[in-house]
């Protein structure tokens, strides 16, 4: 397996910021979601549901610029130095599709709440979906951050 040079170490650590950056907009958005209530009759707490909204807005311009960046640079890199990081690379950068395309998702279920019927199933089920999505955009990073890390040691 090839070392990693110098530059590897610049872009994993501008990696490590944004994904600070990241982590602290997901704090942001976990509070929004929970939040949000919804009584049967009313939904009452708009205000909440629109500071989601804007966390998500947020990260749907924001995390299309991470990936680019992360994928030209470090999973470019790693990707040449052994069949299991190609690997690693390739599972990334799937996982990048996968979490855009859900929280594209999650931001029309957002923006479409107030149109709900039944008000309480949808602010239960963006809840739900929101939730899962941090999680795994979570688990996403400490994969990355792992063998990011792994590889400089």
């Amino acid at each position: 397996m090839a070392s990693v040079d110098s530059s590897y170490h610049q872009h994993t650590t501008s990696i490590h910021q944004e994904h600070k950056e990241l982590a602290a907009q997901l704090e942001k958005l976990d509070a929004a979601l929970d939040k949000m209530v919804s009584f049967s009759e009313v939904f009452t707490d708009l205000a909440t549901a629109n500071q989601a909204a804007s966390q998500c807005k947020w990260l749907t311009e924001w995390l299309p610029k991470h990936y680019q960046h992360e994928e030209t640079t470090v999973l470019a890199t790693i990707a040449q130095m052994s069949p299991e990081l190609a690997s690693f690379a390739r599972e990334m950068k799937r996982q990048h599709k996968e979490m855009r395309l859900r929280l594209e998702n999650l931001r029309e279920m957002l923006n479409h709440l107030h149109d709900s019927a039944d008000f309480e199933s949808a602010v239960n089920a963006t809840k739900r979906a929101g939730t899962d999505w941090t999680r795994a955009m979570r688990r996403h990073m400490t994969a990355e951050e792992k063998k990011f890390a792994g590889l400089e040691n």
